[in-house]
C-alpha cells in the first residue's frame, strides 16, 4: 500500500514537471509546449480535412452516376440525335433531357435503334438512341449550343441529377421560311417550360 502511494506521488510529480515544461513559471507557453500544441493543431486540421473529403466522396458516389455514356451525333436546326446508356444497369432505359443554350427543350427515353453503336462495341443492345426535334429557332450570327443530359435518380428517389452525355454540339440556324417569324425568346414561346 505504501509503495502504491509513493508511485502515485511520483507520477503526479512527473505530470506536474511535464506541465511545467509546457509552460514557464509565469504561466506562459514555452517553446517546447508551443511546438507540441502546433503539431496537435496540425494533426486535428488534417483529420478534419480527411473527414470532409470522405464525406464529399460518399455524397458524390450516391448522388452522381458516373456510369452514363453516350454521344450527341447530330445537332442542327431540325434535329438533335445521339445515344445514351447506363453502364451500371445495361437493361435500364435512360431518360434524356435536351437543353439548347441552357434552356430546357424536351425529355424522352433513349430507346431508338442504334445498331451502329452496338456494332462498334459501345453498347450491349441497339435500342439506346434518341432523336429530338429542334424547336423553331430564330436565325442569328452566333452558334446555338445543344447539350443532352442523362437523368439520374438517387436510390431513395428524392434527388435527381443531370449528367451530361457526350460533348456540347454547336450549330447555326440559317434564315428560311420555317424560322422567319421565330421569337428571339423562343424558350418562352415553345411550350417547353
Amino acid at each position: 500500500m505504501k509503495l502504491a502511494l509513493e508511485n502515485a506521488r511520483d507520477s503526479s510529480a512527473n505530470g506536474r514537471q511535464r506541465a511545467e515544461g509546457a509552460t514557464g513559471k509565469d504561466g506562459r507557453l514555452s517553446v517546447e509546449g508551443g511546438g507540441r500544441l502546433s503539431r496537435l493543431l496540425l494533426a486535428k486540421s488534417l483529420a478534419e480535412v480527411l473527414f470532409v473529403v470522405a464525406l464529399l466522396s460518399a455524397f458524390s458516389y450516391s448522388h452522381f452516376n458516373q456510369k452514363f455514356r453516350g454521344a450527341l451525333d447530330v445537332a442542327d436546326a431540325y434535329t438533335v440525335e445521339g445515344w445514351a446508356i447506363d453502364e451500371s444497369e445495361q437493361g435500364r432505359r435512360v431518360e434524356v433531357q435536351l437543353f439548347i443554350d441552357g434552356h430546357f427543350v424536351a425529355q424522352q427515353r433513349a430507346e431508338r435503334p442504334r445498331p451502329d453503336v452496338m456494332a462498334a462495341g459501345r453498347a450491349a443492345r441497339a435500342d439506346i438512341g434518341f432523336v429530338f426535334e429542334t424547336p423553331v429557332l430564330p436565325p442569328r450570327d452566333s452558334d446555338y449550343e445543344a447539350r443532352a443530359y442523362a437523368l439520374h435518380a438517387t436510390s431513395d428517389a428524392e434527388r435527381r441529377t443531370l449528367n451530361q452525355v457526350g460533348e456540347t454540339r454547336r450549330f447555326r440556324v440559317a434564315p428560311d421560311e420555317r424560322n422567319r417569324r421565330a421569337a428571339q425568346n423562343w424558350w418562352e414561346t415553345s411550350g417547353n417550360k
